[in-house]
This record gives C-alpha cells, structure tokens and sequence, in this order.
C-alpha cells in the first residue's frame, strides 16, 4: 500500500469535508513518493473559510473533495477535528510549501511558479535559490495574465515539465486554476499558495511566531489587513456555529438511549 493510499485510509472530515491527518514529514514522504512514481499530486490546504465558501460553491466543494492530499492548514479545522476527538497539529500550507522546495532543492526537481505580482514573482525567482541552495526553478509566470491568455501560460509552463508547481493565486482562483490544467502536469506535485510569495520575497510578513504557535495567525492577517474583514468576519463565526451544532448532536445521539434493547 501506497503511503498516500495508507493515509487517505485514515481520513477524518470537517463538516463533511475530508482532511487527512498529517504532519509535515509525513506529508513530505507523500510528497517524494509521487515524485518517485512520476505521478501528479494536487495537494488542498483547507480552512475554515475555504469550507464555508465550498459550501456555495459546487465547483471549489468537488476541487476540495478529489484532492489527493488535503492538510489541516487552518486553526479552525484544527479545532472542529480536536474537539471530534482527533490528535491533530495544524499544518500551514505555506511551511509545506517551503519544505517542498528544501526538498525539490536537495534532489534537483524542477521547480514552476505561478502568480503574484510581477515584481514580486522577479524577487521571488531571485530570493529562492539561495534560500533553497540548488533550487532549479525551470518556469515562472506572475499572475497578471487574461483568461484569453491562459491557455498559453499553461503550454509555456507545461514544456518545462515541473516537478513540482507552486500556484500563488488566491482562493478559490488558484484551485480552480489547478482544477482545469492539472492534466497538463502530468508528474508534478501541484500546490495551492496563496500570499505564500509576498511573504517569501518580503512585500507581506507573517504573523509572529507566538500567533502561530496559538494558532491565532488569522487574527493577525485581519487586524493586519483589514480589507479581509468582510470575507473572514462572516465566515469564521459561520464555521464555528454550524461545527458546534454538529458536535452537540452528535454527542446527544450518543448519549440517547437504545431504544432497539427494551421490551
């Protein structure tokens, strides 16, 4: 059995969503197995917003749920599956990410990135190496680019074969992206990053390590950039009601008496 296929055996779910129990390493043996194999591996990095979005959202909810590898990234499915009972630590999509270039470094796997402002994505294509000593970055593309010009985006990024393709549009942007052109990257590990390039080439910072050791980095993105107030206010308080109600129904059918037993 695969280790992808031995984990995804062991998968849990948030509101019905599924999220498979890894931490780092565990998803980096996921990671260099399929490189091994030569096959692709569309990996989610799911939260609370993107399951309360998914719920509106028949295209981002099928994305999310035939994914290979989907990974606690927010706090919040952290807390939903803690208080299901599951010993569990959030596993932040952009310190995978970053792990997956360390890696693709050491074995000189071809590295394409796309998205970001086009300034950022030249830092990025310059920082990275010698961030990752080795890092064999073979195709970039910021993310300013029409639907009309897609098609030709994808066939450029597809000719230089990435082994692993990191896609740094926003949610649900970047998932959809995957979604429609994966069948173009036939043996890459494929990654949704969201504002991972901004804070590697030093346009955003992340929350301080304290934060994120409370798992409280998506209060610092809202008092840090207030404009996700509008998205995240809404959905937060949205996914913590309907995880409470779940659970107090579930612990109330437990609770409940067999009724099948008397007479």
């Amino acid at each position: 059995m695969s280790t992808l296929s031995a984990t995804n055996k062991a998968r849990q779910t948030v509101l019905g969503y599924p999220v498979d129990i890894v931490d780092e390493p565990l998803a980096l043996e996921i990671v260099e197995s399929a490189w091994r194999s030569g096959k692709r591996l569309q990996i989610v990095t799911l939260n609370a917003e993107m399951v309360v979005a998914a719920q509106q959202d028949r295209e981002l909810d099928r994305i999310i749920r035939h994914a290979h590898l989907i990974i606690p990234d927010g706090a919040g499915i952290v807390w939903a599956l803690r208080l299901a009972g599951q010993s569990v630590e959030r596993l932040a999509g952009i310190d995978l990410a970053a792990a997956a270039l360390a890696r693709a470094a050491a074995a000189g796997r071809r590295v394409a990135l796309v998205g970001g402002k086009p300034d950022v994505l030249d830092r990025l294509v310059g920082l990275l190496p010698r961030m990752h000593p080795g890092l064999n970055v073979v195709a970039s593309r910021d993310g300013y680019f029409s639907s009309d010009e897609e098609e030709a985006v994808v066939e450029a990024l597809s000719k230089a074969e990435p082994e692993l393709l990191l896609v740094a549009l926003g949610v649900p942007k970047q998932e959809y992206f995957i979604d429609r052109w994966q069948t173009a990257f036939p043996k890459a590990v494929i990654a949704g990053v969201g504002g991972s390039f901004d804070v590697w080439a030093g346009a955003s910072r992340r929350a301080p390590l304290i934060m994120r050791r409370l798992h409280l980095e998506w209060l610092y993105r809202l008092v840090t950039e207030p404009w996700r107030w509008k998205r995240i206010g809404s959905a937060l308080p949205n996914f913590f009601w309907q995880v409470v109600r779940e659970f107090v129904s579930r612990r109330r059918k437990s609770q409940a008496p067999d009724r099948s037993r008397e007479g």
